[in-house]
């Protein structure tokens, strides 16, 4: 009996091991075209991101949602595809309906950002367009200064996030806590190659000292 309960768990666990690789699966198949594109305009590269591409790009990465809710990627690339779309709007005349459907853009994409930091707690590309979504949408709060830090503690050494962490450290200027600024000056010195260059410019336009660069 009991070797016959245990042979009913492994095959029960089988079975849902199965389910959730297909259903990862599919959903794989199902956006792959969509997430090159998406990729693409990461890059600014690719076909331009018409209003039509860009609800067929939503629409593709919703429903591949709804097949495997905990995808992170899916969270993270829904993130994007509404910060860049609000961003691309510019500032609009407060109190306007494009104002609104800016604030409802980055509300989106910050529910997005948030929910791919708690599906991938250590990936900090994630943290770092959370902090800058909601520094873009103004909410410069305890969540923000969260997604600051984490994204410096598990991205400081990626050269894809150093200019954006610095670019939001100097907007804050000498109201940066005294260790953040540290690790943010440890970031920059560390640099290299052609991240140095852009970090060094960077530096020139925001009129910050960055002791040993």
């Amino acid at each position: 009996m009991a070797l016959s309960a245990a042979a009913l768990l492994l095959l029960v666990l089988a079975c849902l091991s199965v389910w959730h690789g297909g259903r990862i699966a599919l959903s794989d198949a199902d956006t792959l075209a969509t997430r090159w594109t998406v990729t693409q305009w990461r890059g600014n590269r690719g076909p331009m991101p018409t209003t039509e591409l860009w609800l067929r790009a939503r629409d593709d990465l919703r429903s591949a949602l709804q097949i495997t809710p905990d995808n992170a990627q899916l969270h993270d690339d829904l993130g994007y595809l509404h910060s860049s779309r609000a961003q691309a709007m510019g500032w609009p005349r407060f109190g306007s309906e494009e104002e609104a459907l800016r604030q409802n853009l980055l509300t989106e994409a910050i529910s997005h950002y948030r929910a791919a930091t708690v599906l991938r707690p250590t990936f900090p590309y994630s943290w770092a367009y959370l902090a800058l979504t909601k520094q873009w949408k103004g909410e410069l709060d305890a969540e923000f200064w969260l997604a600051f830090d984490k994204a410096l503690q598990y991205g400081r050494t990626e050269a894809g996030l150093q200019p954006t962490l610095a670019q939001m450290a100097f907007a804050h200027g000498k109201t940066l806590s005294p260790e953040r600024q540290r690790l943010v000056f440890s970031m920059i010195t560390s640099s290299h190659g052609a991240v140095r260059k852009q970090l060094s410019t960077m530096i020139e336009q925001n009129g910050v000292t960055v002791p040993g660069f």
